[in-house]
């Protein structure tokens, strides 16, 4: 991400967390609250570190940091991180809600709004079916 990304980011009100290894960065992973939810954001780990815990815990840290439902928005093609997601307990969310979740919460075009999933943990689904069916 270039620093000038990384700064509006910030600015936006991502707040991120990091994991080092030998001073070196092996994962980042944000959370941003938005109203009523907070968003994972730019969660990343380096290869070679996958499939190793970095980024469960990562995500158990930032998720322990809120009360709130949370939600990730990633790209539908990035099945890898659909899975990584499913297998720390998110679920897809039906596409009748997709687009106006990535509307509401996220700054992104049109188009990647087609092109993206939106997955959101338990609370989310919770909240979501105790909510008035217009909604």
């Amino acid at each position: 991400m270039p620093a000038e990304e990384l700064k509006r980011e910030i600015a936006n009100g991502v707040i991120f967390w990091v994991v080092e290894e030998d001073g070196r960065l092996v994962a980042v992973m944000g959370i941003q609250d938005k109203e009523e939810v907070a968003l994972v954001r730019h969660a990343y780990v380096t290869p070679t570190m996958q499939r190793k815990g970095v980024g469960t815990k990562l995500l158990r840290h930032v998720e322990g940091l809120t009360e709130k439902p949370t939600l990730i928005g990633t790209w539908a093609d990035a099945s890898w991180a659909i899975a990584f997601y499913q297998r720390n307990g998110y679920r897809v969310v039906p596409n009748q809600y997709k687009d106006a979740l990535l509307r509401k919460y996220w700054s992104i075009p049109s188009r990647q709004v087609e092109t993206s999933v939106v997955l959101a943990n338990a609370r989310w689904m919770e909240a979501r079916q105790r909510a008035p069916a217009d909604s």
